[in-house]
């Protein structure tokens, strides 16, 4: 997942051109095969299979450095990109941002276009209505704009609760992607998908080749169930599918502070987690991994918001 293209003024949601061009690189070697995020979660939806290190490409927020950036590099390469729109920010005379003449140009050259919310606010924080209003009303400027409402879906900051989600399931979209770094695999949530986010800090080759190639960690009955907690610190726990990989998976836990410390326990493929201490308020995020018998890592991302 991108936001902006050689803009250093942003380093938290930029990756420079020189990053850019290395990623580019990287994935037109022949052990990748970048699919469109449709063809990937349309070929798990339906129990089909992916080739091996299978990469999608997105890109949050409609910034203009997309177009005259990164696009340009993607497009060379035959490289699917879906680009998430936040329709607030879409106007004449955006210096910031692309308008829809440009948007309509983008989708005719390829480019899936996906769901933001309308202003890009804190889900969680709204109102039943509130949401239901930045959805409506976004469905309906997309219609108008390009004659189709999206499929795919992708939350502001990541952020989720059961309420959003439940109502994109009403509306028909196909899946909703967050922000938390991991890997899609037919145990994930369809409607809290992970993506690993690439900026100046998570951008360097060496994490995107890490990254590009492991796998997914089959984990099913995830607590607390709702990514926006009202327990803190929350009881944690999940199964793994696979027991061989339980006695080498670690569990790190993040908030604003840092690393919170954490008492890890392994009950056959069933893991609990109890934290120290309660979770600071806004995002934070828990990163498990282990290597599995043919020693490949596999990762499992989840973000929480308070």
């Amino acid at each position: 997942m991108y936001h902006k293209f050689g803009i250093s003024k942003y380093p938290s949601t930029n990756v420079t051109i020189k990053q850019l061009n290395l990623h580019v690189s990287e994935f037109s070697q022949e052990k990748y095969n970048v699919k469109s995020l449709d063809f990937i979660v349309d070929t798990i939806i339906n129990d089909g299979q992916l080739p091996n290190n299978t990469i999608g490409i997105s890109v949050d927020d409609a910034d203009r450095s997309f177009l005259t950036t990164a696009w340009p590099k993607f497009k060379e390469k035959n490289f699917p990109v879906t680009l998430f729109v936040n329709t607030s920010t879409i106007v004449k005379n955006n210096k910031n941002y692309l308008n829809w003449d440009e948007i309509r140009m983008l989708k005719s050259e390829g480019v899936t276009i996906g769901a933001h919310s309308h202003t890009h606010n804190h889900m969680p924080d709204l109102s039943i209505e509130e949401k239901q209003n930045e959805i409506e009303i976004s469905n309906k400027i997309f219609l108008k704009e390009l004659g189709l409402i999206p499929s795919l879906f992708a939350y502001p900051y990541g952020e989720a609760d059961e309420k959003i989600i439940e109502l994109l399931k009403k509306y028909k979209f196909k899946v909703a992607f967050g922000q938390h770094s991991g890997v899609i695999n037919e145990t994930s949530n369809m409607y809290y998908l992970p993506r690993f986010s690439l900026n100046e800090k998570y951008g360097e080759i060496d994490r995107i080749k890490f990254t590009a190639v492991i796998k997914g960690l089959g984990i099913y009955d995830f607590i607390p169930s709702n990514p926006t907690i009202s327990e803190n610190p929350p009881y944690i726990g999940f199964s793994v599918l696979d027991q061989t990989i339980v006695q080498s998976l670690n569990c790190f836990v993040f908030d604003s502070e840092g690393q919170v410390e954490k008492e890890l326990f392994k009950f056959n493929e069933r893991i609990e987690i109890r934290l120290a201490r309660k979770l600071n308020k806004g995002r934070s995020r828990i990163n498990c991994t282990t290597k599995d018998k043919k020693g490949n890592w596999r990762w499992y991302g989840h973000q929480f918001y308070l």
